[in-house]
This record gives C-alpha cells, sequence and structure tokens, in this order.
C-alpha cells in the first residue's frame, strides 16, 4: 500500500472514531430529560458528525474530504445537510448570512442602547430528528468500516 492510500485508510479509521463518539453521546443524549443538557450534546453531536466532511489536512492528502455520494443515504441526506449547516454557519462560524442580525437604537435619558436581535438555530426541533440523526450516524459508521475493510485486505 502506498503512503496516499496508507493516509487516506488513516483518515476512514478517525473518521469512524468521530461517528463512535457522535453516538456515545447520543446515547448520553438520551438518558437526559433538560433541554439545556441536551441541546449542549447535541452540538457535540452535529460538530463531530460534521467533521469528516470538512476539508481535514493530510500530509499526503492536502485536504480530505469524506465523501457524501459513497457514505450517507439517500433517504437521510436531508438530516446529514442539516447537521452540516448547523455546524458551518453557527456552531464552527458566527455566518451573518446565517444569522441575519438586527440592530435597534432605544433612547435614553443618560445614554442610549443597542439590542440586537438575531435567528438561531431551532435545536428543539432537531431534537424532533434524534432517531434520524441515530440512523444517519450508524448508516455512515457501518458504511465507514466496509471501507476500512477493503483497505485491510490489503494489508
Amino acid at each position: 500500500m502506498n503512503e496516499k492510500d496508507f493516509e487516506k485508510y488513516c483518515f476512514l479509521r478517525l473518521h469512524s472514531v468521530d461517528m463512535d463518539t457522535a453516538r456515545h453521546t447520543l446515547k448520553m443524549l438520551k438518558r437526559y430529560r433538560k433541554n439545556d443538557i441536551k441541546v449542549v450534546m447535541l452540538r457535540d453531536i452535529a460538530v463531530t458528525y460534521a467533521r469528516p466532511f470538512v476539508s481535514n489536512k493530510g500530509i499526503h492528502i492536502p485536504k480530505h474530504t469524506l465523501s457524501e455520494k459513497q457514505h450517507v443515504p439517500k433517504t437521510l441526506k436531508h438530516v446529514h445537510k442539516r447537521l452540516l449547516e448547523l455546524r458551518n454557519s453557527q456552531l464552527a462560524h458566527t455566518d451573518i448570512s446565517f444569522h441575519k442580525p438586527k440592530v435597534m437604537r432605544w433612547k435614553g435619558d443618560k445614554y442610549d442602547t443597542y439590542p440586537i436581535s438575531l435567528k438561531s438555530f431551532d435545536y428543539l426541533g432537531l431534537l424532533r430528528q434524534i432517531n434520524e440523526i441515530e440512523n444517519l450516524i450508524n448508516a455512515v459508521e457501518a458504511s465507514l468500516c466496509d471501507e476500512i475493510k477493503s483497505y485491510e485486505s490489503q494489508f
């Protein structure tokens, strides 16, 4: 196996760890009743799940990205897309196009204040999709394991 293929294998193994981590966090999330705790865990799941699908730096592969076409089932693409949008627009970045902030001016007797309103993500709506998220994570992890086995057959 050449160095580039070995690095791809290593990326696949790392991405499998990401899916395993997201799956375990999902199991913990299901034990909690309070939404504030669930929202924090959901953020972690979204970031961890999305990690393989964004540009990852390698040595022989400068930018490695896991193939959505190969690893994400068509029936769950909508959940995948939602998790990546959440990660890319609100969790790992602060995109103004997502938040659409509006600044107001309130005149005061001594000084003016400038409150801001902004759009936020519907975490509770995403929590209602938790079973689909679990199915997505399990499907991607299974697909990764299949590809990993094909590389390991070369050892």
